[in-house]
């Protein structure tokens, strides 16, 4: 008898434990939630404007993702100054075949005391263009007159060394008929800078050989390119 007892009691503490799991959470949580508590749900988005409801555009992703803006006109995209610092001179190097180098070479060397316009962007242009030939000829001889360097590479560099060497002079004629406002030789010096230094490069090309200070090269390349431009299409004498 007290078997069976036991056991009944058992059986009923079961079912009430077996009907507490089964009831839904709703049933079992007594404390209902604050309206004025509750927080807004994230994926809740406020109603656009109307007029402003575009179909086609897409929304903004839960990872963050937003469209890019809308590039600017061409006018107003190249610079890179903080700032725009200089936007003359943004202008003038954007009409340009190197714009980031012409940007990057001279605006260093620019102050507020110089008005910014083509002549006086080319004056500058020459003194740094200068600058770089010598130190460009300076490291030619040094890798030319290295005994480890071998001779085939040495045979270009006597090539890039007498070119450059011609060149600071060329210039400081470009700069004399600046002041006697002589286009003409103007043209003429920049054009053989710009050629001393294609002649450098192709003796390489021609060679099959990897220049041991290409990258002086190209900068002297584009500026000399970007000098010559400015000379011919910007400069009125």
């Amino acid at each position: 008898m007290g078997i069976k007892r036991s056991l009944l009691l058992i059986s009923i503490f079961s079912l009430v434990a077996i009907s507490a799991c089964a009831r839904p959470p709703s049933d079992i949580t007594d404390t209902p939630e604050s309206p004025d508590s509750t927080p807004e749900s994230p994926d809740s988005t406020p109603e656009a404007p109307d007029d402003d409801y575009s179909p086609n555009a897409p929304d903004e992703a839960a990872d963050g993702y937003a469209p890019p803006p809308e590039a600017p006109t061409p006018s107003t995209t190249f610079t890179i100054l903080p700032g725009g610092s200089y936007p003359e001179l943004d202008q003038i190097c954007g009409a340009t075949d190197y714009p980031i180098e012409c940007v990057r070479f001279i605006s260093p060397y620019l102050n507020d005391s110089i008005k910014i316009d083509p002549l006086n962007v080319l004056k500058v242009g020459i003194h740094v263009a200068t600058n770089m030939t010598i130190e460009a000829l300076n490291l030619a001889i040094k890798i030319r007159d290295d005994p480890k360097t071998s001779p085939n590479a040495q045979s270009c560099l006597r090539v890039c060394t007498e070119n450059y060497d011609l060149i600071p002079d060329g210039n400081e004629l470009a700069l004399r008929a600046i002041g006697e406002r002589n286009w003409s030789d103007l043209r003429n010096q920049l054009s053989g800078d710009l050629t001393s230094v294609n002649t450098c490069i192709d003796v390489y090309h021609e060679g099959n050989l990897a220049s041991p200070m290409r990258d002086m090269d190209s900068d002297l390349l584009a500026l000399y390119s970007v000098l010559l431009h400015i000379a011919v299409d910007m400069v009125k004498f």
